[in-house]
């Protein structure tokens, strides 16, 4: 369906890729328990703007199993990628170890998710272990996404550097980028930020904004989301956006937000 925007002969930044499916400028949504009329609404007002949606942690464990399907097929239906949180995978191979997780993924995949993500927050995974997940979530006919960095500690630059050129060796789609190791004490860690995108493919990177549950007011949050923009551009690839705030996103990546066209935020 064509999409036609309001004040279609205002121009926008030409680097932001506008067409789904997109390659690059990848919003990922992060949401806990939108209902269907819900997710209705937001994918009506900001649907043409979300690529990935991460149901989030352990959450779908808890779902009705009609309404997980539900969500999921409501999601494909618009062009929007069913992500399943890393944290779940982590839980049962915690409580039922590896040999339960062809079960998991099975299931992952009957009930339609495209995207399995692959982290180690709670359970560490050997790098044998991890690519034998990788593995497993392609067998599936899914596609992994591999968690990089620590909630709770900072890692040295070149250990995350060196993990995600592994991740992405091992066949991941995407590195995901931990929001705990982009911000440190409520600004964003630039030297970290800056060496990612000398030494990374940054296109196959998406970059966690911070949340509340790390610690991170809602300014310390935008002020992370505009150094990502101002860094890499409008075409930066986000994931933990709230449902609330897509729009909001679009606009800090087009300059059309409170922080003004994109040649103001370079200047900040």
């Amino acid at each position: 369906m064509e999409f036609n925007t309001a004040f279609g002969f205002v121009p926008i930044d030409k680097r932001r890729t506008i067409s789904k499916p997109r390659k690059s400028g990848i919003t990922m949504v992060s949401d806990y328990q939108l209902g269907l009329a819900s997710l209705s609404d937001l994918i009506e007002v900001a649907g043409h703007y979300i690529d990935l949606f991460k149901i989030a942690t352990g959450t779908s464990r808890l779902f009705e199993k009609t309404h997980l399907q539900a969500k999921i097929e409501m999601l494909r239906a618009n062009d929007i990628r069913p992500f399943l949180g890393g944290q779940f995978q982590e839980y049962v191979l915690h409580t039922m170890g590896v040999d339960a997780m062809p079960r998991h993924l099975s299931e992952a995949q009957a009930l339609g998710f495209d995207i399995i993500e692959v982290s180690d927050n709670m359970v560490q995974l050997g790098q044998g272990l991890r690519q034998q997940l990788c593995d497993m979530v392609r067998d599936q006919g899914m596609n992994p996404v591999g968690e990089i960095g620590d909630k709770r500690e900072s890692s040295s630059i070149m250990s995350i550097i060196d993990e995600v050129n592994e991740v992405l060796e091992m066949g991941a789609e995407f590195a995901l980028i931990e929001a705990a190791e982009l911000m440190h004490g409520g600004v964003p860690n630039e030297e970290l930020i800056l060496a990612i995108q000398q030494n990374v493919d940054i296109t196959r990177c998406i970059f966690e904004l911070a949340t509340p549950r790390v610690g991170s007011t809602t300014v310390q949050i935008y002020a992370g989301k505009k150094f990502l923009v101002k860094t890499f551009g409008p075409d930066v690839n986000l994931g933990n956006v709230t449902p609330d705030v897509v729009i909001e996103t679009e606009t800090t990546r087009l300059g059309l937000g409170s922080a003004g066209p994109l040649d103001f935020l370079e200047e900040r």
